[in-house]
């Protein structure tokens, strides 16, 4: 829980008029997660940058991985932002513009890529209230079940399903 709020206060740094105190990158990827190692040992890449692409090829959307490092990730001008985890892992970070006629942003890892999702236009208020995100080859439909809860359903190219049940924070 710690982690996404202080994930989602990232996400608003530029928001706000106080400047936000500079967190290194390595401090940053240590503290959600990222940083695994490679199959000899070695410090695997870590992509930090999410591309409008498709998925890698061989992997399966139905399985996201933890956001992990994503200080490259940009989801343009934003009001504000939401985070969704399921069992304490970061699965999708999203942000909304303040003008309504915009669209939202998201991104999620696939197979070690971050991928950049667009959202109908709506502004940060439709990012808040659930959405589609939509990417190439796939969907994310984010529902909100309570004040800070709901469901992330993936929907694959081939029309199967995945529904996570989570947090969804939105500052």
């Amino acid at each position: 829980m710690r982690a996404l709020s202080i994930l989602a206060a990232m996400l608003l740094a530029g928001c706000g008029s106080e400047p936000a105190e500079q967190e290194s990158a390595e401090d940053f990827a240590a503290r959600v997660g990222a940083g695994g190692t490679g199959a000899e040992g070695a410090p695997a890449p870590v992509e930090t940058t999410a591309y409008k692409a498709p998925p890698p090829p061989n992997s399966d959307v139905l399985e996201l991985e933890q956001l992990g490092n994503i200080s490259g990730v940009n989801l343009g001008p934003r009001a504000g932002g939401c985070a969704f985890s399921a069992n304490g892992t970061e699965m999708l970070v999203a942000a909304g513009p303040r003008e309504r006629a915009l669209p939202g942003k998201a991104t999620v890892r696939v197979d070690g890529k971050l991928l950049l999702l667009d959202a109908p236009p709506g502004g940060f208020e439709a990012v808040r209230d659930g959405t589609v995100f939509n990417g190439e080859g796939f969907s994310v439909l984010v529902t909100k079940t309570g004040r800070d809860t709901a469901n992330m359903t993936v929907t694959d190219a081939q029309g199967r399903e995945k529904v996570f049940d989570g947090r969804w924070v939105c500052r």
